[in-house]
């Protein structure tokens, strides 16, 4: 989309780089954009890509930079835990699902999805389906609950038949098996 944008506008005598760039920075994965013209007919250009560090929603992407970007076609084949929140959240969230992702790791499963919920609730999907239940209050009290159960049950061979976990009690944790 980058090389046919910039050859449409060649035929022009007088190219409008900012006309461009705003369309490439809007709709694409385009990061930083650079073109300079060498005599007659020949241009040296440079482009950054967005790293994207989770989807957002249905159709937009966190990026490094830290904004939200919704590229037009999305033809990225890579994992991403999916966010879903406020807006003014989503480092928050990004932050929270990278540390339960810790916890995760110590089994072999991985974030799927983080929903916060407008009564502060977070709730997070493993790409196996099990469901963690959270508050924003006293999230970090509740992370070294998942990280003492998950000790406890490492070797018991029953963390991976868990459909839900809910940690929103004050001095432990409701626990749903399949």
């Amino acid at each position: 989309m980058i090389k046919e944008t910039f050859l449409s506008f060649l035929n022009e005598q007088v190219i409008d780089f900012s006309s461009v760039s705003k369309d490439l920075y809007k709709t694409t994965w385009v990061y930083a954009f650079q073109a300079k013209r060498k005599w007659p007919n020949r241009y040296n250009i440079r482009v950054k890509e967005h790293q994207p560090l989770a989807k957002w929603g249905d159709n937009k992407f966190l990026t490094h930079s830290g904004i939200l970007i919704k590229p037009s076609i999305d033809d990225s084949n890579i994992h991403l835990v999916l966010l879903r929140g406020r807006e003014s959240d989503k480092f928050i969230l990004l932050d929270i699902s990278r540390q339960i992702q810790n916890q995760l790791n110590r089994y072999n499963e991985k974030v799927e999805e983080v929903n916060l919920s407008s009564g502060g609730y977070l709730k997070v999907t493993t790409e196996k389906g099990t469901e963690l239940t959270f508050t924003t209050k006293n999230f970090r009290e509740q992370l070294e609950r998942l990280e003492d159960f998950i000790s406890f049950e490492l070797f018991s061979g029953k963390l991976n038949n868990i459909r839900n976990m809910d940690f929103r009690y004050n001095n432990g944790v409701s626990i749903l098996f399949y």
